[in-house]
This record gives C-alpha cells, structure tokens and sequence, in this order.
C-alpha cells in the first residue's frame, strides 16, 4: 500500500511542478533566540527562476524572489533553459506535438529536459559569479537544482571564490535535504539515480564551503515531503502545498517564521546550512477555503480538527517539545498576498487568487497564434 501510494504521488507531484562525497556533519538544532532579519549587504544576487511555465508573471517572479531575505543586492537575473517535464516527454510520445509551440509560444511541449537545463544552468552560474564578483546565489524550484550543481563544481575546485565572497540560498529545492525533513525527489529516488521524466541525476549531498540557506514552505510536496506517506491526511495536505506553498515560499519574509523554525547545521568545513521551514496561515488543504470567503474563525477551526491527523504523517512532530510550528494564523504567509504583486506587476487585475489565475490564463490566450 505504501508503495502504490508513493508512486502515485510521484506521477501527480512530477506532472505538477514542470521543474524539477560527503563529510561529518555537527548539528545545532538550538532553536535561534529570534527569526532573523534579511541580509542587507553590498553584492549581487545571482537569481534563476523556477520552470518557465506559461501564465505565471516568471520574469518578475525572479525580480522578487528573495528580495524580502536579501535586501540591498544588485540583481543579476542568470539565463538558463528552465525546462519542463513536458519537453522531455510529450515529442517522444506523441510525434509533431511539439508544432503547438509555434502556437503557443513557451508552450514548452518540445522543449529542453530538466536535465539539459540543470547542466546548461550551472555552466551560466559559473561564469555569472566568476565575473560578477561576491554575492549570493539564489534559485527557486528548478533554479536550486542549478545552485546544487554548481555547489558540487566548486567543492573541489581550486580556483573557487572564497567562502566569504558567495553564499547561497534555496527556494523549494526539489532535492532538498533540510533540518526538518528532506524533498519529494530524496526521498524516492536513491542518490544517482535518473528520475525518468526528468532526465535529471539524484546527486549526493555535497559538503560546500559555502555558507547555505534553505527556505522551505512546511507541507510543499517538493521539498518537504512525509517520511510516512502511507498517511492520507499527510499525503492529500503536501500535494495541496505544492500548489500553495512552493513557489510563495520565496516571497516570504523574516518576520514569517517562528524561531524554533530556523536550524543550522556546520558540516566538516566550517559552512553552515540554516534552514527556514516557513508556515502558512492555514493548513494548504485549508488554505482554499479562505478565498471563497470562508470565515477565519472557522478555519482555525478546520485547522485544529485536521492539523494532527496531517503531522502524524511526520516524524518530526513525534516530540512535542521540538516539533516546529507548521501553521500559523497569526505570522503565517497568505501564498495569494505574496504572489500578488508580482501578478499584478505583469498581468495587472486584482489580488485575490482567482483574478491571479484569470489574468495568466488571458496572457497564454493572448500569446497564441491564431
């Protein structure tokens, strides 16, 4: 049963999101005195965006993400392919798809793989970061596969900028290995090998002499997937967080987190790994539920009856006196109030999630070619 569910979820998880030698490490699992303020220093932020699907403002995405955590960097946008599940697939499968893309412009249906786009990536972030000097490498979703990538060829390589130049920082990492749990991909792929309709390598964990920080939305499929996925409740909420949650998560801000929330870890060569697990302000199977009017009163409600039952599915809520805070009505992030702005900076209209959804459904339209 457990397996049938796992594979299951692999297929709707993958279809879903269009992206996607180790040393001793010493944990400090102190939670920190305070959520900490966003670092404002001099420097670039090297940002990659996600999978470039049609109907999201994806430009703008990569202007905004982190931007609340990384204040003051000049920004440097780093190309890449960002290839979809669909490019790898569907011209294989059904020969002359592909010819929708002369319709639908970055319709993606015979495009790069996740693979080719990681490899293409990191050979760009490279370059960007030998050239641009310090700073901090920031990607989301697919863009931090390229950001683990190019942690691995530096690791090793004697012409690597010092580990007080760069830094870098993950939005919803695909191949997550955080504080609080591990990604969708970890956990049911072994390390090496290929995930079928991705063309991508599970590669090992890399011991980086960068400083490293992961921000993770709690319940997001992608990267903060159960360890007991047997769990209905468990499995039904990660599913819903990965449409809620994953690509919010990088329109976060510092005050969003509660201080048991953030764990570092310093591995073998004196670099850390800070993960922030980012709560929502509902439950993602709740979340829904706000925004065709549903009461707060009754959502917190909802939460109350529906949160066990979902952390049972972790094993991280076992001890009460280290589970993190995974819902949050009060601090918590709004995934549709993160994302507005962006939306409305591209396709303009409202706020609220279903104009979102109207205005990058009437920019695909307004791509086509008739």
């Amino acid at each position: 049963m457990k397996r049938l569910l796992a594979g299951v979820t692999a297929l709707v998880t993958v279809g879903a999101t269009g992206c996607f030698g180790t040393g001793s490490v010493s944990a400090d699992d102190t939670p920190s005195g305070a959520a900490p303020a966003g670092t404002s220093a001099d420097g670039t932020a090297y940002a990659l965006g996600g999978a470039h699907v049609l109907g999201i403002p994806y430009d703008e995405y990569i202007r905004r993400e982190g931007a609340e955590w990384f204040p003051g960097l000049k920004r440097q946008i780093v190309p890449y392919p960002a290839g979809q599940v669909q490019g790898h697939v569907l011209e294989r499968l059904f020969p002359g798809i592909g010819r929708l893309d002369e319709f639908f412009p970055g319709l993606g249906v015979n495009g790069p793989s996740v693979g080719e786009s990681v490899d293409a990536g990191a050979a760009n972030l490279d370059a960007a970061i030998r050239h641009g000097g310090h700073g901090t490498a920031i990607g989301l979703s697919e863009g931090s596969l390229v950001l683990e990538a190019e942690q691995a060829r530096l690791a090793n390589d004697p012409t690597a900028p010092p580990p007080d130049q760069l830094s870098f920082a993950t939005f919803g990492d695909p191949v997550a290995r955080h504080a609080f749990g591990q990604s969708f991909l970890t956990a049911m792929f072994p390390v090496g090998s290929i995930v079928p309709a991705l063309d991508y390598r599970i590669p090992p964990p890399v011991e980086s002499q960068y400083d490293t920080k992961v921000f993770v939305s709690a319940y997001d499929s992608i990267a903060d997937f159960p360890d007991r996925p047997d769990n209905l409740f468990a499995l039904a909420n990660t599913l819903m967080g990965l449409a809620t949650g994953h690509t919010a998560v990088a329109f976060t801000n510092p005050d969003m987190v509660p201080p048991q929330n953030i764990r570092t870890t310093v591995n073998s060569k004196g670099a850390t790994t800070t993960t922030y697990l980012i709560p929502e302000k509902h439950l993602p199977l709740v979340m829904p539920l706000a925004y065709i009017g549903i009461d707060e009163d009754t959502l917190n409600k909802l939460d109350a009856i529906l949160a066990p039952r979902v952390n049972a599915g972790y094993s991280r809520n076992d001890d009460p006196a280290t589970a993190p805070i995974q819902v949050d009505p009060v601090h918590g992030f709004d995934p549709a109030a993160v994302t507005a702005p962006a939306t409305q900076a591209t396709f303009g209209g409202g706020a609220d999630p279903f104009s979102q959804i109207l205005n990058g459904a009437l920019s695909v339209l307004s791509q086509g070619k008739g």
